[in-house]
């Protein structure tokens, strides 16, 4: 089980993580979107996105594209960002 209130200091501790997760709180959106939507590089992006999922707090909808992927907050992420507001 992941812990909320860790989940809660990883994404205090890095305002990419933050950025991304609420941006994914407005829905669906693909790693290019995220990368032009918050101006950080997708290399960067690509990380932040692999956090979130270790994270248990986004998910791929269609992982078994190569490219086009498309990534969305479940509800876990949603109970996490109200902890923000």
């Amino acid at each position: 089980m992941v812990d909320k209130w860790e989940i809660i200091g990883r994404l205090k501790s890095s305002s990419w993580r933050f950025k991304v997760l609420k941006l994914l709180g407005g829905g669906i959106k693909t790693p290019t979107e995220l990368s032009k939507e918050t101006n950080i590089s997708s290399s960067h992006i690509s990380e932040v996105i692999g956090d979130l999922e270790e994270m248990k707090i986004i998910e791929c909808k269609n992982p078994n594209l190569r490219k086009g992927k498309i990534y969305s907050i479940n509800e876990f992420g949603r109970e996490i960002l109200r902890e923000f507001k």
